[in-house]
Order: structure tokens, then C-alpha cells, then sequence
């Protein structure tokens, strides 16, 4: 390795120029990396040579791993070895080790049992130990949802799936987030519950699903305005009725009485034709007075005891003028 000595900047400002002892010179560009190498920011340098080489940011590298991916797979996405994330990962596989530190040490909520309430990480213990399983083996793990949430898992080589739990950070509490965890904490609803559930579900798929029937020709399409009661039309029919009610009542008022033969013959009668007109007048006159006196108008208020009907005069008496003998 040759030794350089710095010459100076560039004329560009941008470049650092260096020389060798047999006056070779080189020029080296001023960027953040070599700030960086100046300064003995290893850190920096060291983050900065990932953003060169690496397809992903070191936030992404990070936001990766909290998202529960494994530093192998972060790597191979990113295009560098193992190695070269290392500086990013750890930070965020601490902080998963201590969220499942945190949510062994808070409280578990269980729906089916009635049991005070217990820390997580003592029942996970007990139900290994009742089915003697060493809990060393038992692996725990975390990671956040894109909710902000954290899931808690444990796992047991060879045997299933993990036991998944949902954490509640700021009310420190965990609930059984699959049917393997709620097995692990004895959250299983015994049969009666699960006949009620069961029953429910029926009858909420019955009613989701009502018969179909097929309507017959005749059947009669019900009229959507029966059930209609408006008070205005309701106040339309009782005006009718009244109405016709009175009109009927005026119309067996004011049929006229039946009268004495003698009268209906004297009715019959023939007109004299040398009847003067004083004579005819007279009796028109007293012809409208008779039907005035039978069809008294509708605006007249109807009297508790009616009138006595004025008797039509016969022919005798508008012709002489006298009445007949009894």
C-alpha cells in the first residue's frame, strides 16, 4: 500500500487531490462518506456504505424486522450479507425480546373462566409443566402489526403452530388471539356454551334465509293505502256522512201529508175555463204560499215541535171564495 499526501482541492471544489512520492497524484470526491471517515462517525459511515449497496433503507430494514421477518430474509431482500444489517437489526430484536418480557408480566383476560385474574407468563408455565413439556424449549417472539399492536407467539418445537396472543402495551393486558392460545390459558368454553352458540348461529341462519313462496294468480296484491288513517281524510268521510244523514232526514220531513178524499177529489178537478185572471192569480198566490210553507230551506234551524202544515185550499174555495160545509 502507497502512502498519499493531500495536495489540496480540486479547482472543481468537489475533489480532494492527492499525490504520491514519486509525484503521481490522484483525486479522491468530497462526499459524506469521507465527512464521515474525517469525523470517526463509524456509524454513519458504516450506514451509509448499506444505502449505497443495499435495495433497501436502513428504516425499511427495520421496519421489516419489527414486522416479525427474520434477519436472513431482510438481507436476502435487501441484496447484502447478514452482516452488513446487523447494525439496524439488533436495535429492533431487542425491543421484540423486551415486549415479550412485558406482556409475560401482565395480566391475562379469559372469557370462559372465572378464575381471578392471573399473569400471562405463570399460566404458560403451569400448563407446560402439567403436560411436561420443559420450558426452555418454549420459544417466544413478538412483533407489530401494522395497527400499532403487538402479537405475542409461543411455540413449542414440534408440536403445532405457535399460540398466537394479542398484547395491549399501554393497558398491559393479553387475550387469546387464536384457538391455540386460548387452549395454552384454558380459555375454552365448556359444552353448554358451545350447544347456546350453536343454537344461536341456527337461528340466526333461519332468519338470514327465509322461505321463498310462490304467489297464485288470484291472490290479491294488498293495497299499500289501507292502513293509511290521515286525519284529514278521516275529517272528509264524517262530513259526508253527516251530510247525507241530513239530506235523508230533510227528505222524510218534507213528504207531504196525506189528505181527505175530499180534498184529493176537489185536487182533480177540472179548471173552469171562464175563471178570471184575478181568480187564477189568487190562486198561484196561495199555492206558493203551500209550498213554501211544505219546504222550508236548509239554513232554517229544525224546531224541537214542528208546525202545523198549512191545508192546500180546494178548488171550491179559490173559486168562490167560500169554504165548503162540513
Amino acid at each position: 500500500m502507497r502512502d498519499l499526501g493531500l495536495v489540496g482541492l480540486g479547482e472543481d471544489r468537489r475533489h480532494v487531490v492527492l499525490r504520491t512520492a514519486t509525484g503521481e497524484e490522484f483525486r479522491l470526491p468530497v462526499d459524506d462518506r469521507l465527512r464521515a471517515a474525517i469525523r470517526g462517525d463509524r456509524a454513519r459511515l458504516g450506514q451509509l456504505e448499506i444505502e449505497m449497496d443495499s435495495a433497501l433503507r436502513p428504516r425499511d430494514i427495520q421496519a421489516r424486522i419489527r414486522r416479525g421477518e427474520s434477519t436472513e430474509s431482510v438481507a436476502e431482500a435487501a441484496n447484502v450479507p447478514v452482516e452488513r444489517i446487523m447494525a439496524y437489526a439488533v436495535p429492533v430484536l431487542a425491543e421484540r425480546e423486551h415486549i415479550c418480557e412485558r406482556a409475560q408480566a401482565s395480566t391475562i383476560r379469559r372469557t370462559n373462566v372465572s378464575a381471578p385474574a392471573a399473569r400471562f407468563g405463570d399460566v404458560i408455565t403451569e400448563t407446560f409443566r402439567a403436560r411436561d413439556v420443559d420450558s426452555s424449549t418454549v420459544e417466544w417472539d413478538s412483533w407489530r402489526r401494522e395497527d400499532g399492536r403487538w402479537i405475542v407467539s409461543v411455540r413449542v418445537p414440534d408440536d403445532g403452530g405457535p399460540a398466537m396472543y394479542l398484547f395491549d402495551a399501554p393497558g398491559r393486558y393479553v387475550v387469546a388471539d387464536n384457538e391455540r392460545a386460548s387452549d395454552l390459558v384454558a380459555d375454552v368454553p365448556d359444552s353448554t356454551e358451545m350447544a347456546i352458540a350453536s343454537a344461536v348461529a341456527d337461528a340466526a341462519t333461519a332468519v338470514a334465509e327465509p322461505e321463498v313462496g310462490t304467489a297464485s294468480p288470484d291472490d290479491e296484491a294488498p293495497d299499500p293505502y289501507d292502513d293509511i288513517d290521515e286525519p284529514g281524510v278521516t275529517s272528509l268521510k264524517r262530513a259526508r256522512a253527516r251530510r247525507a244523514m241530513a239530506q235523508e232526514q230533510l227528505m222524510l220531513d218534507g213528504q207531504p201529508q196525506q189528505h181527505s178524499d175530499e180534498t184529493d177529489d176537489d185536487s182533480d178537478a177540472e179548471i173552469d175555463p171562464h175563471a178570471t185572471t184575478a181568480d187564477l192569480t189568487e190562486t198561484a198566490a196561495a199555492a206558493r204560499a203551500a209550498g213554501d210553507a211544505a219546504d222550508p230551506p236548509d239554513s232554517t234551524p229544525k224546531r224541537s215541535r214542528r208546525r202545523e202544515r198549512r191545508r192546500v185550499p180546494s178548488w171550491d174555495e179559490i173559486m168562490f171564495g167560500n169554504k165548503p160545509e162540513e
